[in-house]
């Protein structure tokens, strides 16, 4: 199915919710028309049906969630709208506006998904109001936005309405402090990117590991000698552990003598190498769950390739430095370091670095095209399509959902 004209500048973004262990647990998934930053779908935009129909068929994006579920809004109109059915119950929360007007028709639409196996949400709840009553029974999840409601209010509002809902999900949480005033206050789920706000911290060290790391980074991005990265790689015996294991995780190493690092390193393949080290910068060895930041970093360093690809057809070169760059742009938030004190580890090249310091050039494009997408700024994802070539809007959502599919496979077990 293609899609019409009007619905070409239609752009797919997310945003991640997580749960009290800031383990990633779902997606909001906004689809804004390029004419207004509307994040919901509305019967009032032509394109709507199409785009919805879209994502959910072509795009896979049923798929490209993996084991996460994909949180809707939807107006008072779009919830009696028949391209609902597109929607897989077991995998969506349709959030119901709390802007709308609570009509007998509202609610017993409402009844009548819940019955259907959809679980809902009351979006941009401020206050619990007589009119609101019949539909809470209905909710299984009160989202509260916290630029909605002052902080001395907050407490009282989360009071009363934890005994109505299950789930209290905070929205809008962009720092470390707000995440644990409403984690204090008894909050379920958190939406926001305070997990990924740098928190640079003057003084810290890198530990050795993550020095080796970017060591190697530095060496495969140089080209250097097969045996220079060998002699590395020994001076860190976990890593060596860990490479080992994962030339015979991915089945290149099954049947042969793995006599020497050397040999993994020639077996593995130099992208591969580059790719798990970019990526084990993200991992705990201490933990088993997946860091919401290696999902970010993961799903921003695809994303850049496949976009690449569109832009710069048939240049590998450019393919690995866009990854590269999408990875390594969440090193401040993960590493606590300002970009500065940690490019000083690495010798990148001068596009690379341009991108990273200043957003310059294809690269820089690229990858202010991906932080867009999650903050939802589609007149930045506009800007951004007039600096790439030979892509458009259609292309793009298709590299976001084949990204999102790459990038929840990912697992804290990448260091295996």
């Amino acid at each position: 199915m293609s899609l019409p004209d009007h619905a070409q500048d239609v752009f797919l973004a997310r945003q991640p919710i997580l749960d009290r262990n800031q383990e990633l647990v779902a997606y909001e998934l906004l689809f804004r028309s390029g004419d207004h930053d509307e994040a919901r779908f509305s019967c009032g935009h032509a394109a709507t049906a199409t785009v919805i129909s879209h994502a959910f068929g072509n795009l896979g994006i049923t798929a490209a969630l993996g084991p996460y579920r994909a949180f809707i809004n939807i107006d008072k109109d779009f919830l009696q709208h028949e391209a609902l059915q597109f929607l897989p119950p077991n995998q969506v929360v349709i959030e119901v506006l709390e802007g709308n007007l609570v009509t007998p028709e509202v609610v017993a639409r409402c009844a009548e998904l819940k019955g259907m196996g959809y679980t809902l949400a009351l979006d941009d709840f401020t206050r619990v109001t007589d009119d609101y009553v019949p539909l809470l029974p209905l909710a299984s999840i009160i989202k509260v936005d916290l630029t909605l409601v002052s902080v001395e209010d907050l407490p009282g509002l989360v009071a009363q309405l934890r005994p109505l809902v299950p789930q209290l999900l905070a929205e809008k949480v962009e720092t470390a402090e707000e995440f644990e005033r409403c984690l204090a206050l008894g909050f379920d789920l958190f939406q926001g990117y305070y997990f990924a706000r740098p928190t640079i911290i003057a003084g810290r060290r890198l530990q050795p590991s993550q020095i080796t790391t970017l060591r190697l980074i530095a060496m495969v991005a140089k080209e250097a000698e097969t045996p220079e990265i060998e002699l590395a790689l020994k001076q860190d015996p976990a890593l060596s552990v860990s490479m080992l294991r994962l030339v015979n995780s991915v089945g290149m190493g099954r049947g042969r003598n793995i006599s020497s690092l050397r040999q993994a390193v020639m077996v593995l393949g130099r992208q591969h190498f580059s790719r798990w080290l970019q990526l084990l910068l993200y991992t705990d060895t201490s933990k088993r769950s997946k860091s919401p930041l290696l999902t970010m970093a993961a799903l921003r360093g695809r994303f850049s390739e496949l976009v690449a690809e569109h832009t710069c057809p048939g240049d590998r070169h450019m393919k690995d430095a866009a990854f590269m760059v999408g990875i390594l742009s969440l090193t401040p938030a993960l590493l606590g370091q300002s970009m500065d004190s940690i490019l000083q580890h690495l010798n990148l090249s001068q596009p690379i670095q341009d991108a990273l310091y200043e957003r310059k050039g294809i690269l820089g494009a690229i990858l202010e095209m991906a932080e867009s997408l999650e903050s939802g700024a589609i007149s930045t994802c506009q800007e951004c399509l007039h600096k790439l070539p030979l892509l458009d809007a259609g292309q793009l959502n298709a590299c976001h959902a084949e990204a999102l599919a790459w990038a929840n496979k990912i697992g804290c077990d990448v260091h295996e």
